[in-house]
């Protein structure tokens, strides 16, 4: 296996898990900004990471215009946000919606979930965040899940939660 992992980060969580795969792949990672298509040619897996942000992949489309042809190569894209993935397949309809059509249903996608980095964020990231914490206070306690409670609970302070553990299905996958 001859791998590469390329990734878009803005607050670090994503930057963390390429550099975790990679080391443990034994590959190069680079920043999406510092490749260009005949880079890709001699691996037959490429993966890609980018956070997720009101409904996008940071940087995926642009990759995907990069990568331009994937033929006879192993596709993975892992996608970075604070949602839980265990609580909701979102993440592989966002990917969906992402994928350009010349590379519908190529891409394998694993979901991680990144830190909650408030003292980091700009202010219309925390914006967005104040606005579904506004939503997420008008449920009555009885419809607020785990997670609402946990995000309302930190909302303004950093937590983290990303983990090194997480990759495992990602490495699993990779090596099969």
């Amino acid at each position: 296996m001859n791998a590469i992992v390329v990734y878009t980060s803005k607050y670090g969580s994503t930057e963390k898990y390429a550099g975790w795969i990679a080391e443990e792949l034994g590959c190069p990672v680079k920043r999406l900004k510092d490749v260009n298509a005949a880079e890709f040619g001699p691996y037959d897996t490429i993966l890609y990471g980018g956070g997720l942000y009101a409904g996008n992949i940071a940087g995926f489309r642009k990759f995907q215009s990069i990568l331009r042809c994937a033929e006879n190569k192993k596709l993975v894209l892992f996608i970075v946000g604070l949602t839980n993935p265990d609580e909701t397949d979102a993440y592989s309809e966002i990917a969906q919606k992402c994928t350009l059509p010349a590379f519908a249903g190529q891409f394998k996608c694993f979901a991680l979930r990144g830190d909650q980095l408030f003292s980091k964020m700009n202010g219309t990231h925390r914006f967005m965040l104040r606005m579904v914490k506004s939503m997420t206070e008008k449920k009555s306690p009885a419809e607020r899940t785990a997670e609402d409670e946990l995000f309302l609970e930190s909302f303004g302070h950093d937590i983290l939660f990303s983990s090194k553990a997480q990759i495992g299905p990602i490495l699993d996958y990779i090596r099969a």
